[in-house]
């Protein structure tokens, strides 16, 4: 089947909005017309069947076509953080094995073109948008789309998703979501997390309505949501923080508010539900094509701590470290089975082979289900830190820090935090007597690590705690800080 096909040939109405943007609407007729019409640009440009195509962009309408576009023409989509410095980009493009990079004219002064083909989305102007929509067959197993997330070894992660994952995933989300004729869904997430990608297949394999904000910034989200009336949207708990803080009130229209990405506060949620927005508490990851449980509003009051249930047809279980079944409330690492489960990671077979096993996904969180099928998450990933829905690798920063002239050892510990859920802080140790400002390090680091990545915070110790093998002790790192700062 093709992706194409399975959507003109389901339930859609070709005259209804497929998306909405700025004071303009694109209905489903002439969505399908512009995808065929991007297509024709993409293959000129030189891209064609299983060409990686690495894109680099914003939220907004030209992304939306260009991923069904490249997908007729049977290409791979290659999704980067837009906050990426050149050489981050330049190191994922070159790890994925990318043929040709896309983007907006809006990254021209990055001047990528140096190092990869770089070609930029068409003008809509200039194209021929009524020729026919060819509908290719394509196997649905083949891979989708590759999206990045950061893990516990320096080594790039790229998630292999495959269309079957996808549509897997949209068509598990209906069960809670229960999407009706003229709902749409708010695109409040960066298209480049497994998150805001998800936004667009459970919309459109819904036959519903994609709303673009002008931006991802506080305001252009309650312009969005005050001006378009959203019936669904995606948040993680800082933008829903922000929300609340700024006294912005939910539309009557809006149903669902899903919240994931990390840590998430219950008297967060708590202080969100009194204020009328209707949040479903999830948890799931990139490896599984988005969130795989549910905590629903009517739930949250007996089960806070919840991550909720798992959705039909997935399967969670809690095992120990040889992997056996472990009983109801015994902790031990969550694995996740079903048909949204990735196929591995891409030129990372190590990696793979460690968390990938007969489509179950072993995800290095730590927790247990009790008595009434509820998962509770004890621990997240050991390493890896969620800073207001942004994946941090503490062994990237490392490595940068202890580029510093004055800084000879260096950790990298996540910190709760109100805003962000967590912070990145970093601990070192200086030759000799010398210190390091916070300001010092931030511009130090500037250069070599996208904005979100760079420590909030700076602790300087005398030492820092190590194993007999030298590995640094960070949980016993952590109570040091903790208390030295009474945090």
């Amino acid at each position: 089947m093709n992706l194409i096909g399975y959507l003109s040939k389901s339930k859609i109405n070709p005259s209804s909005a497929a998306i909405i943007y700025g004071e303009n609407a694109l209905t489903y007729s002439e969505f399908f017309g512009y995808i065929n019409a991007y297509k024709e640009y993409y293959k000129k440009s030189g891209v064609k069947k299983d060409s990686k195509i690495a894109i680099l962009s914003e939220n907004n309408l030209e992304f939306v076509i260009s991923i069904f576009s490249l997908w007729q023409l049977e290409a791979i989509p290659v999704l980067l953080n837009t906050k990426l410095i050149k050489d981050e980009i330049l190191e994922l493009t070159k790890f994925s094995g990318c043929d040709f990079l896309l983007t907006e004219i809006s990254f021209k002064d990055l001047n990528l073109s140096d190092s990869i083909k770089v070609f930029y989305y068409p003008d809509k102007k200039k194209i021929d948008t009524k020729a026919h929509l060819d509908e290719n067959e394509v196997n649905l197993d083949n891979t989708a789309v590759i999206i990045f997330t950061s893990g516990s070894t320096g080594k790039p992660k790229g998630v292999l998703l495959s269309f079957n994952n996808l549509i897997q995933s949209a068509l598990t989300g209906n069960q809670l979501f229960n999407h009706v004729k003229n709902d749409g869904w708010l695109a409040s997430l960066p298209f480049y997390h497994v998150g805001g990608f998800s936004i667009i297949m459970r919309a459109l394999l819904n036959g519903v309505t994609i709303i673009l904000p002008e931006n991802l910034r506080i305001g252009s989200i309650k312009n969005a949501i005050q001006k378009k009336h959203p019936t669904h949207a995606s948040f993680v708990s800082t933008q829903l923080k922000r929300l609340i803080e700024n006294n912005i009130k939910p539309n009557p229209e809006l149903r669902h508010i899903l919240l994931g990405g990390g840590f998430l506060d219950a008297d967060l949620v708590k202080d969100a539900l009194n204020k009328g927005w209707n949040v479903f508490k999830s948890y799931g990851s990139t490896e599984t094509a988005s969130f795989v449980t549910a905590l629903t509003p009517d739930e949250f009051k007996n089960k806070m701590e919840s991550a909720g249930k798992v959705l039909f047809p997935n399967n969670i279980m809690i095992v120990d470290e040889n992997r056996k079944l472990l009983k109801l409330k015994t902790t031990g690492e969550v694995a996740v089975k079903g048909k949204s489960v990735a196929k591995g990671y891409i030129n990372n077979g190590e990696e793979t082979a460690r968390k990938f096993k007969d489509d179950i996904y072993f995800t290095g969180d730590y927790g247990f289900i009790d008595e009434e099928c509820y998962l509770f998450i004890e621990a997240r990933r050991n390493d890896l830190i969620v800073s207001g829905g942004e994946n941090i690798n503490p062994f990237e920063v490392e490595s940068e820090l202890l580029k510093h002239p004055l800084i000879l050892e260096a950790s990298v510990l996540g910190l709760a935090d109100k805003e962000w859920g967590y912070i990145a802080a970093a601990v070192i140790k200086t030759s000799g007597s010398k210190t390091i400002e916070l300001e010092e390090l931030k511009l130090f680091l500037k250069d070599k690590l996208a904005g979100f990545k760079i420590p909030k915070r700076i602790f300087i110790l005398d030492n820092l705690p190590k194993t007999e093998m030298g590995k640094v002790q960070k949980e016993k790192l952590k109570e040091i800080i903790l208390e030295r700062k009474n945090i």
